[in-house]
């Protein structure tokens, strides 16, 4: 199945592990999602045993906890942060590290499978996840092993994150949609290719941002750069014209460099 097969099928993205073994499928030699769901779908089993009896709910957090980052040993990667494996959930499985959204996926669909109402939460710089209750919700950054977060440690991550660049609101725990999770997963992937002028990976993860978010005209801009530093001009020229059409005003320099470097 492709990434675009998928959304067809769920739009809404309910499977996210499927949409994040899909969204960075070129990265794979056999993007199949069905390992995965079935890893994690065991992981779930194999905690059920192990909630606490009569129910608590810090206890079953903590053994949610206990069992992903000590038991199955996965950790936030900070040596090799930047490592395209680290976005891409079978080998985050096989190497047990990733970077904070790829744990967060992890934690949430086991956390789904055992009740609770798992979500999200896209923080500038860092992505963590939350626990929805009747009274609000209790937040964990899978990336440091679960640890419990309230505003003011979301604050110094988004601090740290952006080197102080952004100021901390709390509207920025709201939680995401699954499309906005996979839309950021590709992200971020997407931002590394580009700096590093990758340009065959820039093309498919900027495919892939639109597959997800038809109207982000950034991602057309970056498309139509990619395609023209690959001499693609016809396919940059319409991307171009899309993102224009979109209404986005375009960035000056790229129109200056396809002004002086027109072909022909």
């Amino acid at each position: 199945m492709s990434l675009l097969e998928y959304l067809r099928a769920d739009p809404h993205c309910a499977d996210l592990l499927t949409g994040a073994v899909l969204a960075v499928g070129p990265l794979l030699e056999e993007p199949d999602p069905v390992p995965v769901v079935a890893l994690v779908d065991g992981w779930a089993d194999a905690l059920v045993g192990r909630m606490p009896l009569p129910w608590n709910l810090h206890g079953a957090l903590d053994a949610l906890n206990s069992y992903l980052f000590q038991e199955q040993g996965l950790q936030g990667d900070r040596t090799t942060y930047d490592d395209p494996a680290n976005a891409v959930l079978p080998r985050v499985i096989a190497r047990r590290k990733g970077i904070p959204i790829a744990l967060a996926i992890l934690w949430m669909e086991v956390a789904r499978r055992l009740g609770f109402h798992a979500v999200g939460v896209a923080l500038p710089g860092h992505f963590v996840c939350g626990v929805q209750l009747d009274l609000g919700t209790l937040y964990f950054d899978p990336f440091n092993a679960g640890a419990a977060l309230g505003e003011e440690g979301a604050a110094r991550l988004v601090a740290l994150a952006t080197g102080g660049r952004m100021a901390f609101h709390p509207s920025q725990l709201r939680p995401v949609s699954h499309r906005a999770i996979l839309v950021r997963l590709v992200r971020n992937l997407h931002v590394r290719y580009m700096a590093t002028a990758a340009w065959e990976e820039a093309l498919w993860t900027a495919t892939h941002l639109l597959l997800l978010a038809p109207v982000d005209s950034l991602a057309l801009r970056d498309r139509a750069w990619v395609h023209f530093q690959r001499g693609e001009f016809p396919e940059g020229k319409a991307d171009l014209e899309a993102a224009q059409g979109l209404g986005r005003e375009l960035d000056p320099e790229l129109l200056l460099w396809l002004e002086n470097n027109r072909p022909g």
